[in-house]
């Protein structure tokens, strides 16, 4: 009786992956639907994970939508389909802060390209809000219309899936700042 039981927890954790928690229950009461639109197309919960400071602090819950599943970083960032990254804050912070963190991540991953990218860049700097517990912010892209961030009551279209390409390489390109949290966006 107790190897059946056994059997059987063992068959519920990984029927849900890995990490033993569906992606809809990570870091408790934060719930991500398994499907988003981005334009007209169905987005499909590709994989999902906890941001964290120093790899320590919990700061937001994050999970990334795509029309096909992957475990590709690279064909992840550079597909010219509909793709959405989105944020759940699990604790405040400054607008400051957040802009150093996406830009630190956008330059060390575009390298030379950044200087292409950079008034985008200072547009969307200067258009992110100071984070508090329990908003969301989300970046889709829109093949044809660019990317879309919404967050706060606030919305802002930024041409170009060149800009698209570096904002997702913040999470999943070559030199992610969390490699754990890239594997686990990437279904792995």
């Amino acid at each position: 009786m107790r190897m059946l039981f056994a059997t059987a927890i063992v068959c519920y954790a990984l029927s849900f992956g890995m990490a033993g928690v569906p992606p809809s229950d990570l870091a408790g009461a934060v719930q991500l639907p398994p499907t988003a639109k981005a334009g007209t197309k169905r987005l499909l919960l590709n994989g999902a994970g906890v941001g964290t400071e120093m790899n320590i602090v919990k700061v937001y819950v994050i999970g990334l939508y795509l029309e096909a599943k992957t475990n590709d970083g690279r064909a992840a960032i550079t597909t010219d389909q509909g793709k959405r990254i989105v944020l759940t804050m699990l604790r405040d912070v400054s607008r400051q802060k957040f802009v150093q963190a996406v830009e630190k991540g956008m330059v060390r991953n575009a390298g030379p390209a950044i200087s292409i990218l950079r008034a985008r860049l200072n547009r969307l700097e200067q258009s992110l809000p100071s984070l508090q517990k329990g908003n969301d912010l989300d970046f889709t892209y829109v093949p044809g219309i660019g990317t879309v961030v919404r967050g706060q009551g606030r919305q802002l279209t930024i041409p170009g899936k060149d800009f698209a390409d570096a904002l997702f390489s913040v999470w999943l390109g070559p030199k992610a700042s969390n490699t754990t949290l890239k594997r686990q966006l990437l279904g792995g």
